[in-house]
């Protein structure tokens, strides 16, 4: 006997559907994060363009110039690129799995 002919079809559960509330949850935090990218980078290429940074800890915060301070302006330029870039591959990360989530369903 064939197992397709005997066998009785079961009922599948419907196929999941985001919810509102889920998806402008989702488009916010998408916004958000462009954002601080963006954000980050304007001050990035402001602080480029005049020749002084400013420090983003959360203490006392400190100006550094490119004339007077090479070593110390360039640091602070490299350390907050990086972070912009962090916060550019979390983004993309998450980018990959919301789409992956969403082609799956």
């Amino acid at each position: 006997m064939n197992q397709k002919r005997t066998r009785v079809p079961l009922p599948h559960p419907p196929a999941y559907r985001q919810s509102r509330t889920s998806f402008w949850l989702t488009l916010l935090v998408g916004l958000l994060i462009t954002f601080a990218i963006g954000a980050s980078l304007y001050l990035i290429i402001d602080s480029l363009i005049t020749g002084s940074i400013t420090t983003n800890n959360r203490g006392p915060r400190k100006t550094w110039l490119r004339d007077l301070q090479p070593h110390k302006y360039w640091f602070e330029v490299i350390w907050q690129s990086l972070g912009t870039l962090l916060l550019l591959a979390v983004s993309l990360f998450g980018l990959r799995i919301h789409l992956k989530l969403r082609k799956r369903s």
